[in-house]
């Protein structure tokens, strides 16, 4: 869907994901075509890396690679994490050079690259932030300062497309991704997964190396702390909230460096990487081919649940058959709205509420070019009296609304709200809200959908308490609107106020920010 859409930053992405799948799709309009240039770019970050090894045991090496289990999914998965490992190994051997010897061309070329890599992910940003760690004497090095200028001049766009965009991918990822309240088990599950996430096995045995082995110049000095800082920053994350495994798979490559140097050395550090390999290499090929395979009713349901993920074509297509011609929107999953539009060739959006939360869609403002049509609902929750989808691996159920209207990108600003309160007092606020300039939005366009103010109050992700304040009308909007909230008579620790619009039996669109209480 973003490779459809070409533009200089999405919502929780930098663009050359999609630059990557727009690449490939161009020469086959099928899954090869997603999936044809990540495949290029693994097999490139391998010649890379053995270029930055110079390995003289090249079946070691290979075997050491081999045995990686997340290479083997992400070499062939169209994810920001492909080009990012691939300009990663090229990053780490132009910083070799450049350490050792820096110039203005070798500084250009670093620049060029480390803007690569954070318009691939924004590991991109910890990767540089680590490295200069590293060595801070790069802070009075006129090369650096001149591979920064590249890298800023190259950035320039997205950062561009940041600021006009009102810095999406910044407020979800350091503020709205995880509100829930923190648990130890955040931690304890990162700590556990990471020694295996990089494996099945081979994980533990670039633990073992990175710390066993000593670094020799600035160049290594950096690997060390691009390892070690990278799985440091995520702990530390771990206590904010959820930290997905895959999220340090960048220290892969310095793993591969000093594991490499490290499990090579003797017969008897040999013997064990050689039985690691036949042992990951085992598993990481029966899942490989598990994954072919399209488990059916009846198969058990951890099989089914690993492998659906790679089996979505005659869902969608089930759904097509019941929607025809319609456009169809899925209740907060962009997933669903993506593989449908994919697999049926028709029109698929993501209807995002307060049970959810915002993604690429809403940039898309997706409700208003299916404002006014009739489209095909499909909640993701049971509502009594809607029907079914047949031939559906799961249940789905399916409404169709004449004359669609949802409000979501009307913004609704407050003054007047103060955290410090005490249970059950009263705010007195003052609400306004804002239409977007350039649209026309008419709230008594459909009287079966009649659009009612609310503001709920949330304990972490969880919405707790919602009250309807009162109807809302077009005369209402761009002008002060008074209204009273009353607190909960027990404040939960992780509190928190918004307020929505609702329109008939839909759920609340999200149309303020969250108010944190204290």
């Amino acid at each position: 869907m973003y490779s459809r859409q070409p533009a200089w930053g999405y919502f929780d992405h930098p663009p050359f994901v999609a630059l990557m799948i727009r690449l490939g799709y161009s020469l086959f309009s099928n899954e090869l075509g997603v999936r044809l240039v990540p495949v290029v770019f693994s097999t490139l970050t391998i010649a890379l890396l053995e270029k930055l090894i110079q390995p003289r045991e090249l079946k070691s090496f290979f075997m050491l690679v081999a045995s990686v289990g997340i290479l083997h999914f992400v070499g062939f998965m169209a994810l920001p994490d492909s080009p990012l490992l691939f300009f990663l190994a090229a990053y780490l051997l132009l910083y070799k050079s450049f350490a050792t010897a820096p110039d203005m061309r070798k500084a250009f070329f670093l620049g060029c690259v480390a803007a690569m890599m954070c318009l691939s992910k924004y590991h991109g940003i910890i990767i540089i932030g680590l490295t200069v760690l590293s060595n801070p004497k790069w802070l009075v090095n006129r090369y650096f300062w001149f591979a920064a200028l590249v890298g800023l001049i190259l950035l320039a766009p997205h950062i561009l497309w940041q600021v006009e965009a009102d810095f999406p991918s910044i407020r979800y990822h350091l503020f709205e991704r995880s509100r829930e309240p923190y648990h130890f088990s955040y931690t304890l599950e990162y700590v556990l997964t990471q020694l295996f996430v990089l494996g099945p096995l081979t994980g533990i045995l670039f633990f073992i190396a990175a710390a066993r082995e000593k670094a020799k110049d600035i160049f290594e000095r950096a690997l060390r702390f691009l390892f070690w800082g990278g799985y440091l920053f995520f702990f530390l994350m771990s206590f904010k909230g959820r930290v997905e495994g895959h999220w340090t798979l960048y220290t892969v490559l310095p793993g591969l460096y000093f594991a490499y140097r490290f499990w090579t050395k003797g017969e008897r550090r040999k013997r064990v990487l050689s039985y690691v390999f036949w042992v990951s290499i085992s598993l990481i090929v029966a899942a490989r081919l598990l994954i072919v395979v399209d488990f059916k009713d009846g198969a058990p349901s951890v099989l089914a649940d690993l492998t659906k993920p790679f089996h979505n074509r005659e869902d969608m297509l089930a759904i097509k058959r019941v929607a025809g011609d319609l456009p169809v929107a899925f209740m907060n999953s962009y997933q669903k709205a993506s593989l449908y539009t994919f697999y049926s060739g028709s029109e698929g959006f993501s209807l995002n509420n307060v049970f959810g939360r915002k993604n690429q869609f809403d940039i898309w403002n997706a409700e208003d070019t299916y404002r006014g049509r009739t489209i095909m609902l499909i909640p993701n929750y049971d509502i009594k009296g809607f029907e079914r989808i047949p031939g559906v691996s799961e249940e789905l159920q399916y409404t169709f609304i004449e004359n669609f209207q949802s409000f979501s990108s009307i913004r609704i600003d407050v003054s007047g709200f103060r955290q410090m309160v005490e249970a059950g007092d009263t705010l007195h606020l003052t609400l306004r809200l804002t239409a977007p300039a350039n649209r026309h939005l008419d709230l008594s366009a459909n009287p079966d959908l009649p659009v009612y103010l609310y503001y709920e109050f949330f304990e972490g992700e969880q919405v707790i308490k919602k009250v309807k304040v009162r109807p809302i009308s077009n005369e209402l909007l761009d002008k002060p609107l008074s209204i009273d909230v009353v607190l909960p008579g027990e404040l939960p620790a992780h509190l928190s106020l918004a307020f929505s619009l609702k329109a008939g039996w839909l759920p609340l669109t999200m149309n303020s920010r969250r108010y944190v209480v204290l």
